[in-house]
């Protein structure tokens, strides 16, 4: 019960540790930066264009509960990337992207135009440039100032750059329904695992004024359970430490009681996915660092998921999304974007699952887009693909919904799809729909009796 409920973990602000020099450089301040620290202009080619502001706000009219209509819905592929053709494009594939390419029939990645869609509010580019020589970590990676906005936008480590990656700003709270699913590989038969979840920044909430205001708490969530029918009812509050342990309760409502869970991180697996992926898989990665050594190999273009609308439209099902081996391939985007490429190494006497991990981070929302995992022989393993897109209202580039392959299993985890539940509510924080008060263990007990 545990194990699923943490699959939505928002990885908003967790403790991290990561032993490597650290140190935040000034953010530049020509006009070659955007206010997140990403290249304003395109690439030589005009393959990737340059960033002017991105969708910062609705289109006219647009209320919460409409439709979300795609502005690029009547562009056409440029090309199609399939196993005949992907060596010819492999310098601007992952290797985890060649793999898959490969290994199943049928997969393919239809590249489209690319838009730089990203926006933010002003005061997250306001809190992005206060942080500039604020924002610190010490030498085992606990972050020690810094508060809003991202933490790095020039990132001198790793370590820095999986830092803004778990800081991301997705707004001040949210709620709504969601769910996750693992299709069988022949049959693909799914069962869904269906979610309610409230969650709460502390790190980007503007009553939290400073760091200190935070009292070490980034982010609070609490899920109800809702199916399967088994575990519906079961309650859980997680509690993501800024330097420290997450903290996690669960309300169980056949013993009508809460318990403190022991902390659940790093490999352990999550057994209602059939062990298909692990808790710091959650929102591609999330919790501490202290495992691994970080190193930041610069920047690359690479294909990645991006303005994922097709893939959240309301008229297209689960039924439609979850094919065995892999998700249909007519709801997704690919684009040519810059990507931030970090690996993690396994220092040497800890333990992992994973002994080397690879990130590709978009330059423009600080989002892992897609990683390669690695397992004790050096093997590729597993791969997640998190496409990206807009939330226009906030504004806001979030990956709603994430893709864990695995690649000796022939299996995937779709997680946090919400095409068929009520419309998701972004601006429940700062709109006041959220109670602040109510991330406690004792609210899990009297919710629980309701």
């Amino acid at each position: 019960m545990k194990h699923l409920a943490l699959i939505a973990v928002l990885g908003i602000a967790v403790s991290a540790k990561a032993l490597s020099p650290v140190h935040a450089e000034p953010v530049a301040s020509s006009a070659n930066l955007t206010p997140v620290g990403a290249e304003r202009m395109g690439n030589a080619e005009g393959t990737i264009p340059e960033w002017t502001g991105g969708i910062s706000a609705p289109p006219a009219g647009w209320k919460h509960g409409d439709s979300r209509p795609d502005p690029y819905g009547d562009e056409k592929p440029l090309f199609v990337i399939d196993a005949n053709n992907a060596d010819a494009h492999a310098a601007k594939l992952s290797a985890g992207q060649l793999a898959i390419l490969k290994r199943y029939d049928g997969y393919t990645m239809p590249v489209y135009p690319s838009h730089r869609s990203c926006a933010y509010p002003g005061s997250v580019y306001e809190a992005t440039k206060a942080n500039t020589g604020v924002a610190r970590i010490d030498e085992d990676g606990k972050l020690l100032a810094g508060k809003g906005g991202f933490l790095f936008p020039e990132p001198q480590t790793g370590a820095e750059a999986v830092w803004n990656h778990l800081i991301r700003y997705q707004g001040v709270g949210s709620t709504g329904r969601l769910i996750t699913a693992s299709p069988k590989k022949n049959s693909g038969n799914f069962s869904i695992g269906l979610l309610e979840r409230t969650s709460y920044s502390r790190f980007h909430d503007p009553e939290r004024a400073s760091f200190a205001a935070m009292e070490n708490v980034g982010g609070e969530q609490i899920t109800e359970i809702l199916s399967p029918n088994q575990i519906a009812g079961s309650l859980m509050l997680i509690r993501e430490a800024v330097n420290g342990d997450r903290e996690t309760w669960r309300y169980m409502p056949g013993q009508r009681r809460v318990r403190r869970l022991p902390d659940f991180r790093y490999d352990n697996p999550i057994t209602e996915l059939d062990g298909l992926i692990v808790a710091d898989q959650a929102n591609m990665f999330n919790g501490q660092l202290d495992r691994y050594d970080w190193t930041l190999h610069g920047k690359q273009e690479l294909y990645i998921a991006y303005n994922d609308w097709k893939l959240n439209d309301k008229s297209v099902s689960y039924a439609h999304i979850l094919q065995p081996r892999f998700p249909a391939r007519d709801v997704m985007r690919y684009e040519l974007h810059r990507v931030w490429k970090t690996e993690g190494t396994l220092r040497a006497g800890l333990r992992h699952l994973y002994n080397r991990r690879v990130f590709y981070s978009d330059e423009d929302s600080w989002i892992i887009a897609a990683t390669e995992l690695y397992d004790g022989r050096g093997e590729l393993w597993r791969v997640q693909e998190g496409p990206i897109g807009v939330i226009w209202e906030l504004p806001a580039c979030i990956n709603r919904v994430q893709f864990h392959f695995d690649l000796n299993a022939d299996r995937y985890v779709a997680a946090q799809l919400r095409n068929e539940e009520r419309p998701y509510d972004y601006l429940a924080g700062q709109e006041g729909r959220i109670d602040k008060t109510v991330f406690m263990p004792d609210y899990l007990r009297l919710a629980g009796r309701r």
